[in-house]
C-alpha cells in the first residue's frame, strides 16, 4: 500500500489533531472517509478533555500514599 492509500495509525491521528501530521499522509483524509470521521472523533474527544476542569491532588498526598507501598526485601522473595 502507498502512503495514499494506507489509513492513519492512531498516533497519525493523534499527530493530526495536534496539527504535526505529515502533508503526504494528510491528503490520505481528503480521500478516506473513514479515517476523517475517526480523526474527527478524536478531535472532539481532545477538545471535550481539554474543557475539563482541572484538579490537584491534596497536600500531602503522595506522602500519603508512598506510606502505604510495601517494597518487598529480599528474603520475601523466598518464602512461599
Amino acid at each position: 500500500m502507498t502512503d495514499l492509500t494506507m489509513h492513519l495509525t492512531t498516533d497519525e491521528i493523534e499527530l493530526w489533531a495536534q496539527g504535526l501530521l505529515p502533508a503526504a499522509r494528510a491528503l490520505h483524509l481528503s480521500d478516506c472517509s473513514l479515517c476523517r470521521v475517526e480523526s474527527e472523533r478524536e478531535r472532539k474527544i481532545i477538545l471535550e478533555l481539554v474543557q475539563l476542569q482541572h484538579f490537584a491532588p491534596s497536600a500531602g498526598f503522595a506522602d500519603r500514599v508512598m506510606a502505604q507501598v510495601k517494597v518487598p526485601t529480599p528474603s520475601d522473595s523466598w518464602k512461599i
